[in-house]
């Protein structure tokens, strides 16, 4: 099972990875679009940056991803690392939403 998720991710990646040297970063900037926000988490007293990609301000009906970009040993930034693949699934139309785990001023792991 493990092996099948491996290679299904390997293989996402690739797609992604040949589709994402077909579109020239000037159509992902003419096309999508990113918005960065701060979202306050009151019981922990921390801020909590957010980065949206979409392509448009119509967000009716589209598929929500949220991309989990893993522990970045709290060197923070991390929400923007994989922004290559959200412009991508954003010109795609989905909404996609990345979401900053660990702060610098947090603990390590």
């Amino acid at each position: 099972m493990i092996k099948i998720l491996v290679l299904s991710l390997l293989g996402l990646f690739s797609i992604v990875s040949k589709a994402q040297k077909n579109i020239k970063s000037n159509d992902i900037q003419k096309e999508s679009k990113i918005d960065t926000l701060t979202w306050t988490d009151v019981l922990r007293k921390r801020k909590i940056p957010v980065a949206i990609f979409s392509k448009n301000n119509n967000h009716r009906n589209q598929k929500i991803i949220i991309v989990n970009h893993g522990y970045g040993q709290n060197k923070g930034g991390d929400y923007l690392a994989y922004s290559y693949l959200s412009d991508f699934l954003a010109l795609k139309g989905y909404f996609v939403v990345s979401i900053q785990h660990e702060l610098p001023t947090d603990e390590l792991i």
